[in-house]
């Protein structure tokens, strides 16, 4: 039988505690919330003597009721009509609109529903080879953007509440004292965008002598540098992991927070699929300091320290057969599990 815990009573004397900041702030609409949430009485319900169908009834009727509130499904309270209308409008039925999220490695191709003007549903372009109709957790995450309660509403200046007026009266003054931009920069983040592109050029043409700084906390500056050093400049490299039948991730989530594109996670899952007698799995091995997706899916993975990565690569090198003079060994002595080492450079002597 379950054993029902009974919550003791609130003290009403002493520290009091409180379990979210919307509690602590005890605003009528939080207490209107928690009212709709928690109706009075609904911990005293006892379940002695009522029938399962009984049961059932309450809490169909129940979810019948909040449905009827639709109280997930509210419009945003500073969505505001249209004062023109536009002539391929229907309300209520869903426009479409192609589009594209920017990405490290170029964009990712999207299709936007709209209703009334207002985005509400992104999915992959089904057209596009490089999605065929798939996206990924941010570009469904980024539509949330929209409508974040607590996205900022108005300028901000040193803190302090300002105006659009302001601002652009501070834009005047910049470009009016900047000259040749001596002494002004710019510093953003990566972004493939081409409109942005178009608007450096333009900027750095109004002033020669700005600096225009990107710069990403996350970058992929070693990577990049790696793979000039390995193939030449201006390579980029890009796995084919639909033909790939044995894949090593050294401390790289590909098929998650590091994925260049959906279509890389497409030809990986189409590797894993069995569907008719003579048709093969490939095989992962990940190498890691943390808990990725990719290390999550793999078929062996091992968990070693982000200093120690290093020291693998050259112990897997040394294994293969490949020669790693001139190259600086880590400082450390580190060991791994036996065999696994030995294992993993058979397997991809096996598939060359």
């Amino acid at each position: 039988m379950k054993h029902i815990f009974h919550h003791p009573p609130e003290k009403l004397t002493g520290r009091k505690y409180w379990r979210s900041v919307g509690e602590y702030a005890d605003t009528p609409e939080f207490r209107s919330w928690l009212e709709q949430e928690f109706p009075a009485g609904a911990a005293e319900m006892k379940l002695d003597g009522v029938s399962r169908r009984s049961f059932l009834k309450l809490m169909g009727a129940s979810t019948a009721l909040a449905g009827l509130g639709l109280a997930a499904c509210r419009k945003p309270l500073h969505l505001v009509p249209f004062q023109k209308s536009s002539e391929w409008s229907i309300p209520g039925k869903a426009l479409f609109y192609a589009s594209g999220m920017p990405r490290r490695f170029g964009v990712m191709p999207l299709v936007v529903t709209t209703h009334d003007g207002r985005p509400t549903k992104i999915e992959g372009n089904p057209l596009h080879p490089s999605s065929l109709g798939a996206t990924d957790t941010f570009a469904q995450a980024s539509l949330l953007n929209l409508y974040d309660p607590d996205r900022s509403r108005f300028f901000i200046e040193r803190g302090v509440k300002s105006e659009g007026e302001a601002f652009e009266y501070f834009l005047d003054d910049l470009i009016a004292n900047a000259g040749d931009g001596s002494g002004l920069a710019f510093l953003l983040e990566e972004n493939n965008s081409p409109s942005r592109e178009r608007l450096r050029k333009q900027i750095l043409k109004r002033f020669p002598a700005a600096s225009w700084v990107v710069y990403e906390p996350l970058g992929y500056e070693l990577s990049d540098a790696a793979a000039n050093a390995a193939y030449g400049p201006g390579i980029r490299l890009r796995p084919v992991l639909e033909k790939a039948d044995v894949i090593l991730s050294l401390d790289c989530d590909f098929l998650g927070l590091d994925s260049v594109s959906v279509a890389d996670s497409r030809a990986f899952s189409n590797r894993r699929r069995v569907e008719k007698p003579g048709d093969t799995m490939n095989r992962l091995y990940a190498v890691e300091n943390r808990f990725t997706v990719t290390g999550g899916i793999a078929d062996h993975r091992l968990r070693v320290a982000a200093s120690q990565i290093g020291h693998f690569a050259l112990e897997l090198a040394a294994e293969l057969g490949i020669s790693t003079s001139g190259i600086t060994k880590p400082a450390g002595e580190v060991s791994f599990p036996e065999g696994w080492i030995r294992e993993v450079a058979a397997d991809l002597k096996s598939a060359r």
